[in-house]
């Protein structure tokens, strides 16, 4: 068994703005960097033997915040990105259905094979996150043959021995929702079907069986307290004054 650790990044002007975001580098507001530190209190007691994070900053920091002090370098990969929207990345989610009334009509019909303009396609997305994460840890077979004792033993939550290594995967709301419906045998198109929110924490349990969600989008750490915040736990933000 391995465990995988997926988080999405925290919170920013452009999501609270309801923008799509895409490929563009928006960086973390302060509500996201405080979000950071409440997700790394939130692990401070799990096992992370790897951390994968997409390299836009809004994820890079993010991973930052929550491998400080571990030891661990980030692994950073264009891989994880969020969806290229394309043209329709910096537009408020309102106004896109009436600026491209054609193209939203197909992508909502079928985001696995429409496609945004100068963007990509569900299934596109899809295939990158699972290569990455597949060079990094083993995933469940696809063949959903499952044993006896995955059935009836695994499925209550008993160990099936020896814990395998235990991935941080930081990313975004799309890569997560899709590597969910991947791993657990959902349709890629019913990907939205996962609440995926800023800084949300989801956990799977990964058997050559099959995957077993422990949590998935977990919010409750970020009604904790606001976290002290150490100044070398996060990058320094680069929209903030100088000092």
């Amino acid at each position: 068994m391995s465990r995988l650790i997926l988080v999405r990044h925290g919170v920013t002007a452009w999501n609270q703005a309801g923008r799509y975001q895409g490929h563009t580098d928006v960086p973390l507001g302060e509500d996201g960097r405080i979000q950071a530190l409440r997700v790394a209190a939130r692990l401070a007691d799990e096992q992370i033997d790897l951390c994968l994070t997409s390299d836009l900053s809004r994820a890079r920091d993010t991973a930052a915040a929550i491998t400080a002090g571990r030891g661990l370098s980030p692994h950073e990969t264009p891989a994880l990105r969020e969806l290229a929207f394309g043209r329709w990345e910096g537009i408020p989610t309102t106004d896109i259905a009436v600026q491209y009334p054609d193209d939203w009509r197909a992508w909502i019909s079928d985001p696995v094979t429409a496609r945004p303009p100068e963007g990509e396609t569900l299934q596109e997305l899809l295939d990158r996150c699972v290569a990455a994460l597949e060079a990094v840890i083993e995933l469940p077979s696809r063949r959903n043959e499952p044993h006896d004792w995955f059935s009836y033993a695994a499925a209550r939550g008993q160990s099936s021995g020896d814990a395998g290594r235990s991935v941080l995967l930081v990313s975004h709301g799309g890569p997560i929702r899709v590597l969910l419906a991947h791993l657990l045998g959902v349709p890629p198109r019913a990907y939205w079907q996962f609440a995926i929110r800023p800084a949300s924490v989801s956990v799977l349990d990964l058997y050559p069986e099959g995957a077993i969600a422990e949590v998935i989008g977990e919010t409750t750490h970020l009604r904790d307290p606001a976290p002290t915040v150490v100044a070398s736990e996060m990058a320094p933000d680069p929209a903030a004054p100088a000092r």
